[in-house]
């Protein structure tokens, strides 16, 4: 506590935060300031299967796709 304000300090998994600050106005009447900052990457653990989402834009891998998404026309093309 400082003064008549409370600095609460901790960790919060990065999952975590999004739904954190969407309850915090209706914690504190609106009047809460929410300040975060990345500190370390942590391994994974979980018998839950890492999510996989299929890509829904050009593969920048994928050099003709990319070239003709990019600039609209292939490499070696005119």
């Amino acid at each position: 506590m400082r003064g008549s304000t409370y600095l609460p300090d901790g960790e919060i998994p990065a999952a975590r935060v999004h739904e954190l600050e969407q309850q915090l106005p209706a914690l504190t009447r609106g009047e809460a300031e929410f300040e975060s900052a990345f500190e370390r990457y942590l391994p994974v653990r979980s018998t839950i299967p890492v999510p996989d989402r299929p890509r829904t834009d050009h593969n920048p891998l994928n050099r003709e796709e990319y070239l003709l998404h990019v600039v609209r026309r292939v490499a070696g093309a005119s």
